[in-house]
């Protein structure tokens, strides 16, 4: 597969250089500043003011909509897959994202995950969604700032591994109307319209609705289930997904109101949770809703200050079919429902061009947190649990320019988060050049994560501990030319008290994870793009034994050249992981270990045009081009160990603008 991809690179990037004069005839005017200008990213979220990301105290990748495009990305989880460093598990419901080889099933509840700022994390697992739970269609996304290593210096809770800031397109981008149109495989649909403004009178605005359905496949295998008595093995159309999302933003001079909700409705073929297999009443309802109050505003020579207000819901069904007997089954339902709001403020002070402190406070109320298990038939309830937390934090942080080629950031977060001991988490980072082109980084950090509602709705699982990483990291970025970008870092983990289910119980373990990541990234005028990286890493806990779903190699290769003008791009991406230990669960509740997931590779080409037709886009794509047979490690709540995943699919796409 590898030589199928450096031969693509190589016959399209001939192909292409014929037509380099005519497609950067637009940047010729350009100077070599500006030229670096467009080939260095800038970040918002490393540091809650913009900076360029070889600036930042942390390591940091940007996926634009450019890119989301060409590579044919159905989803956040599309995207973050792409990621140097991250990989993602998917167990026929939810898309579980790893960082740096630790990856434990648990809702993603150690990264945390933003939209233009605004926290996504639910207050009831702390889960952050990127499958097709997502709140946000990725057609509105404009880029995606992924920061990792540790971050509750500025963030507090579930900012353990990473950050990931989703920032939306704007009306002005649009000024006029877009409609979208999709069909792949397993009979999938999907539409949305969109329609952004920007008046004459200062009002901008972005309206945007989305309806997805897919049947998913008609045929699942699951060796685990495989007797007579269970359709050996086979579940038959199980895999359905369906759902409808809404975003809007309304903004005039300093103010912004935003809001977006998604409700999403998913058939699970997996029987987890020990229920019975093939049983259509197994499906899970997420509805997921925001509604936020932004204001920032510059005062000239004093202060910068954001502000916001915002409220939150988030609501869980799940039924449960339970065998009792020989061709019987009793069914209960679970619904979990979330509420909250918060407030947090924020002051930046530039001091004689050469400093910024940033001063902010958080205060968040989550008044609804509730969890009950019950009969539908007769109502009658068997287990409810209802709790609420306050908590508030204040963060304090200084970028201080040294020397002009020399910055130090440091700052320090206070949380009293619940009834937990207060957290005091710090963030030191040197930031030199040693010439202009290069950049070292030595970064030291700390982060927290509270056990959440449901890990406490349980009386028996009072005693767990919040879990606490101190992280260090040494990077070294490098451009090369005015066309290519390389990294290399290093960085070492050490994590206490995670929290882990094991044998039907939650506890605390210890961990260690250290690993090595290599990246290189080009970006030439003729419209080239691409993106290379390694990761090296190694994660056990305190008897030595590797964790479960955490591959030691990860290899990302992705290719994008134009084979027409600036009109049509081909773009192929190959992803290897190598083998993951595995876990699941006994029917008596016994956490056991399984076989191994075996590594594996894929292969996905796009083929995207834009303008062929004025103001018209398409996109034909081909997931797993090989067809590879694979399977993720499965979740502590299967009876099986390796979840199998999609072979070779299709997608097709047209969008118009009006």
């Amino acid at each position: 597969m590898l030589c199928i991809l450096f031969f693509f690179v190589a016959l399209c990037g001939r192909a292409s250089a014929t037509e380099t004069n005519q497609n950067s005839a637009d940047l010729t005017s350009l100077s070599l500043e500006a030229l670096m200008e467009i080939e260095v990213p800038v970040v918002f979220g490393a540091s809650k003011f913009e900076q360029k990301a070889m600036e930042a105290p942390s390591s940091v990748t940007v996926i634009t909509s450019d890119e989301i495009k060409r590579y044919g990305y159905r989803t956040l989880a599309d995207i973050l897959q792409s990621v140097q460093g991250f990989y993602v598990s998917y167990d026929r419901n939810y898309s579980s994202l790893g960082s740096r080889g630790v990856n434990l099933s648990d809702s993603n509840n150690r990264i945390l995950l933003l939209v233009n700022g605004h926290r996504l994390n639910n207050n009831l697992s702390d889960s952050a969604a990127i499958g097709t739970d997502f709140i946000l269609d990725v057609d509105l996304i404009d880029h995606v700032e992924i920061i990792r290593g540790p971050s509750a210096v500025l963030y507090g809770n579930n900012a353990f591994f990473g950050v990931i800031n989703v920032i939306t397109r704007q009306g002005k981008q649009l000024n006029g109307a877009e409609v979208s149109g999709e069909y792949a495989s397993y009979d999938t649909y999907k539409t949305r319209v969109t329609y952004g403004k920007l008046f004459t009178n200062g009002v901008q605005l972005l309206l945007s609705g989305t309806y997805y359905d897919s049947a998913g496949p008609d045929r699942l295998f699951y060796k685990k289930f495989n007797t007579p008595d269970q359709n050996n093995g086979v579940a038959q159309n199980m895999d359905g997904d369906s759902s409808g999302s809404f975003f809007g933003s309304l903004g005039y001079a300093d103010f912004t109101l935003e809001g977006a909700f998604i409700s999403r409705e998913k058939e699970n073929p997996t029987a987890q949770f020990g229920s019975t297999f093939n049983d259509s009443r197994l499906q899970t309802t997420d509805d997921r809703g925001y509604t936020s109050l932004k204001y920032a505003h510059s005062f000239p020579e004093i202060v910068d200050v954001t502000a916001q207000v915002y409220y939150d819901q988030s609501d869980f069904e799940i039924g449960y079919p339970t065998a009792i007997g020989p061709g019987a089954a009793s069914f209960s339902k679970e619904k979990d429902a979330g509420e909250w709001w918060g407030t947090e403020v924020e002051f930046n002070k530039r001091l004689w061009e050469r400093h910024i402190i940033t001063f902010g406070a958080e205060y968040r109320d989550d008044f609804l947190q509730h969890r009950e298990v019950f009969d539908p038939a007769s109502g009658k309830v068997f287990s409810d649990a209802s709790r609420d937390r306050l908590s508030y934090g204040v963060y304090l942080q200084g970028d201080f320019m040294l020397r002009t080629n020399l910055h130090f950031n440091g700052g320090v977060r206070y949380d009293q988060y619940g009834n937990f001991n207060p957290a005091f988490n710090p963030r030191l980072a040197l930031i030199y050049n040693p010439w202009k082109t290069a950049t070292l980084k030595a970064i030291y950090g700390t982060a927290f994560r509270a056990p959440n509602f449901l890990e406490l709705s349980d009386p028996r699982f009072q005693d767990i501990k919040p879990e606490e990483i101190t992280s260090y990291e040494l990077v070294y970025e490098q451009e090369i030319g005015r066309h290519l970008r390389s990294s290399v870092s290093g960085f070492y983990n050490q994590m206490q008290d995670l929290i882990v289910l094991q044998n039907g119980n939650y506890t605390n373990l210890n961990a260690n994870t250290k690993g090595t990541e290599l990246a290189l990234e080009g970006n030439w005028n003729n419209g080239i793009r691409s993106r290379l990286s390694y990761s090296l890493q190694r994660t056990e806990d305190s008897s030595k034994q590797n964790l479960p779903d955490s591959p030691e190699h990860l290899v990302k290769m992705n290719v994008s050249v134009p084979v027409y003008k600036q009109k049509i791009f081909a773009s192929l991406e190959y992803q290897y992981t190598s083998s993951r230990r595995t876990l699941f669960t006994t029917s008596t509740g016994e956490t056991m270990n399984g076989m191994d997931a075996g590594g594996f590779e894929t292969v996905n080409f796009t083929l995207f045009s834009r303008d062929l037709i004025k103001n018209l886009e398409f996109s034909g794509s081909v997931y797993n081009l090989f067809d590879t047979r694979y399977g993720d490690p499965s979740s502590p709540f299967h009876l099986q160990d390796i979840i199998e995943q999609d072979g070779r699919s299709f997608r097709l796409k047209l969008t118009y603008r009006f």
